[in-house]
């Protein structure tokens, strides 16, 4: 009676397992142990992703993940961030990091006015060599000339000050 017990728990067993492992859907792609950055409306972080056709079957836990998929190719990222992709709009990472670092002078309304925020940047950046701001557009003032440089040297007879247009395409040195 015990190897009849015995070997119908064993048998029950592995029925179970097959059921387990014939219930995990096909994917070409696993990656796991992830912190993986998604796109949606909360910008959810989670840790693994499925792939099939080059596309997301479903994102969770890398538990979650690895219960209900299976694929030939698993990648387990050790931890790493995964991005969903970055696309680059015309926007000239290497300038906008810079001009973090420079004087904002978007939507000055004079050449008075540019004087004015270059006066208030250095006063909050005493150590810099130079005045370097970015942004004026002349077509904005009312007296639409290009600036030039006396007003430049006046203000700052000591420091040298190097503006570009809003454009990048001309600048105003002392």
């Amino acid at each position: 009676m015990k190897n009849i017990f015995k070997n119908l728990l064993i048998s029950s067993l592995s029925f179970a397992t097959i059921q387990l492992f014939a219930q995990k859907k096909s994917a070409d792609i696993i990656v796991h142990n992830a912190v993986v950055y998604t796109v949606d409306n909360q910008f959810t972080k989670t840790e693994a992703f499925a792939i099939k056709g080059g596309k997301f079957l479903e994102t969770g836990t890398s538990k979650s993940i690895l219960t209900k998929y299976t694929a030939k190719q698993k990648i387990d990222a050790k931890g790493k961030p995964i991005f969903p992709g970055l696309y680059d709009p015309h926007s000239h990472f290497l300038g906008l990091g810079q001009m973090l670092s420079q004087c904002d002078l978007v939507d000055t309304k004079s050449y008075g006015e540019i004087i004015e925020r270059l006066q208030k940047f250095e006063a909050q950046h005493k150590g810099d060599r130079w005045l370097i701001g970015r942004g004026w557009d002349q077509n904005d003032w009312d007296l639409k000339v290009f600036p030039t440089k006396e007003l430049l040297d006046k203000a700052f007879p000591n420091k040298p000050v190097f503006l570009t247009r809003i454009d990048g395409h001309a600048a105003v040195v002392n």
